[in-house]
């Protein structure tokens, strides 16, 4: 499945070249998964998550002739752009202010159980309050479901410092063993918008 849809995908982009509007299928297909991975990450301001997903998306549209596949998903390429987007947004890694977080990133399905609901907002304020890379890593493995090869090329390092950060996080969070649960946090809903790319041709 997984190769079939990269076949697709780089088919997609290399046809792109020739007719821009054909990019707007790919930018439909991954829009709001950009735009969650910066949601996740700017303690969810959804403006600059909007604007850093389309400088993204902008960003890939203008390079799509250089991009070369070399094995890895093009959700792993745009994550790639994200992630660098991200680190010059904020220069230096902070953690988010857990004060006034939106718990509606807490799925229905866990808050129907109180308990159930302290502990997962428990975690995901935890989550929240780690090293910006930290928070990263960790998003991406449980959250993301990515592998460790595919986070170590978004985060430009080593698979070997990607296995040490998961390590040393999840000491930090010792006393919330159900990491896993990290899966079950639910998207923002966003409505569709048109791509800032549209009507431009790369240069």
């Amino acid at each position: 499945m997984k190769i079939s849809n990269n076949y697709e995908d780089n088919t997609l982009i290399k046809n792109s070249v020739v007719d821009p509007n054909l990019y707007e299928d790919v930018y439909k297909k991954y829009a709001d998964k950009v735009f969650n991975y910066f949601w996740y990450r700017t303690g969810h301001d959804k403006s600059l998550s909007e604007d850093l997903m389309q400088e993204t998306f902008l960003r890939a549209f203008e390079r799509r002739e250089k991009y070369k596949a070399q094995g890895y998903s093009y959700l792993t390429y745009l994550l790639t752009i994200a992630h660098n987007l991200l680190v010059d947004h904020y220069r230096k890694p902070k953690s988010v202010p857990v004060e006034g977080l939106d718990t509606d990133a807490i799925p229905f399905e866990i808050t129907e159980d109180i308990e159930k609901k302290y502990d997962a907002e428990a975690l995901w304020r935890a989550v929240q309050a780690l090293p910006q890379q930290n928070r990263d890593t960790l998003l991406m493995f449980y959250q993301e479901d990515m592998p460790v090869r595919d986070i170590a090329k978004v985060m430009n390092t080593s698979e070997n410092a990607i296995k040490l950060s998961l390590s040393r996080t999840r000491k930090k969070l010792s006393e919330h063993p159900y990491l896993q649960d990290i899966a079950l946090f639910a998207d923002t809903k966003r409505k569709y918008t048109k791509p800032r790319f549209s009507g431009k041709k790369a240069p």
